[in-house]
């Protein structure tokens, strides 16, 4: 009796569906993580994002082994200020401002300066210039 074997073009295939399927479970968790933000509840009451997240942490665990296995590794690039940050920052303030509605004047003042902090923060770090 033969032993079936697994070669190198079955785990670079399965490889290849991984990353593809782990770039559509990021776009997907994005596209339902905007949509809970602007109508609350209603992604939410039906798909857990404990399932969404865990699908996405096995995928991305399991393309790492297989990368790792098959000796692919990726040159690191360094990250460059571009033309959607601004629009991401903008979008990024209406859905707090959107989630702020319910709390005081003084809570949105404290919550909001507290977040642009934090922005600030995230941001030097990703974009400061080594020397």
């Amino acid at each position: 009796m033969k032993k079936i074997q697994l070669n190198k073009n079955f785990y670079l295939i399965t490889y290849k569906l991984l990353h593809d399927s782990l770039f559509l479970i990021l776009i997907s968790f994005a596209g339902v993580l905007i949509a809970d933000a602007l109508l609350p509840g209603l992604i939410s009451s039906k798909i857990s994002f404990t399932k969404i997240t865990l699908a996405l942490i096995l995928t991305a665990a399991i393309t790492t082994y297989l990368g790792k296995k098959l000796g692919i590794s990726y040159i690191e690039k360094k990250i460059n200020k571009s033309k959607i940050l601004p629009i991401l920052t903008l979008f990024s303030f209406l859905l707090i401002s959107n989630s702020l509605l319910k709390f005081s004047l003084w809570q949105n003042i404290t919550i909001t300066l507290v977040t642009l902090f934090i922005f600030f923060l995230f941001y030097e770090i990703l974009f400061s210039s080594e020397k």
